[in-house]
């Protein structure tokens, strides 16, 4: 209770940085190590929970939010790796959570191949590796189109499991006292697909963020009434449920090729010029 509170006066007064992890409480360090699958969680027919467990109970895994992990198993048949945004926080110490889409085809793979796995697996982990830094504060870096500037607004537009990549920034920014707004539009083809939503909710309940989910399916879920915006992803929608472009308004895009193609042609055409796919 007491650190409880100590931490708390302390990000109040910003004595410390609640996104970022100091370097000797990190566990990747950019080489090949292990960690074990601790237990997985069916959200869906194709998505999964996964927790994994570090073999520095005492360490946090060490991303920072925006980065990246990559995994393979070395008694898998096809040398594979994967890539994928931890959602768990990044203070998190001893265990980290992934959420993994399993694509199903004929020939084998490595996303589907993991969620087959048993309690108590080993799988080789590194990282990490960077897709975006969020410093905090409305401080955020992209390297791959040279940002590294603040913004009041971020926007969001996420497609089903892909909600990954952003998880942690939603998170990060609804529960360290950073003012930064967020605007989400989360976007799949039915409610199943609508990951994560206990979590969304409740910070859309606390006025943390301001979120919509939209479903591509226009029917209602068979028992269930779902009073969000339906159909195809248009301007419109975009232009509603996202902040205004500006100098201070930055979007951020995640999903299959083809959305994210889609969704920035809109975008531009409703003439949002700070957009980074992510």
């Amino acid at each position: 209770m007491f650190q409880s509170l100590l931490y708390q006066f302390k990000l109040r007064f910003k004595m410390i940085n609640p996104f970022d992890i100091k370097q000797e409480f990190k566990f990747l360090n950019n080489t090949q190590q292990q960690c074990t699958l601790h237990s997985k969680q069916q959200l869906n027919q194709s998505t999964y929970l996964m927790k994994f467990a570090i073999s520095q109970q005492d360490k946090c895994l060490g991303t920072r939010i925006g980065q990246y992990i990559s995994l393979n198993d070395p008694k898998f048949d096809i040398n594979t790796t994967r890539y994928y945004c931890p959602i768990s926080r990044i203070d998190d110490v001893g265990m980290f959570d992934l959420l993994v889409h399993a694509v199903y085809a004929e020939n084998k793979n490595f996303s589907t191949h993991i969620t087959t796995l048993n309690d108590g697996h080993i799988l080789n982990i590194n990282g990490p590796f960077t897709n975006y830094l969020y410093h905090g504060y409305g401080s955020i870096e992209i390297p791959k189109y040279n940002i590294n500037s603040n913004y009041q607004y971020i926007g969001i537009v996420a497609e089903s499991s892909a909600i990954a990549a952003f998880f942690q920034l939603i998170e990060g920014i609804a529960t360290n006292g950073d003012n930064t707004h967020i605007g989400l539009l989360y976007v799949a083809d039915t409610l199943d697909e609508l990951v994560l939503m206990e979590e969304l909710i409740w910070y859309m309940e606390e006025k943390k963020i301001n979120a919509t989910f939209m479903l591509r399916n226009e029917q209602d879920p068979v028992g269930k009434v779902f009073s969000g915006p339906k159909g195809q992803l248009k301007p419109i929608y975009l232009e509603q449920y996202l902040p205004q472009p500006n100098d201070q308004t930055l979007i951020l895009v995640c999903g299959s090729r083809a959305f994210k193609k889609e969704t920035k042609q809109q975008l531009e055409y409703i003439h949002h010029q700070n957009i980074a796919i992510i």
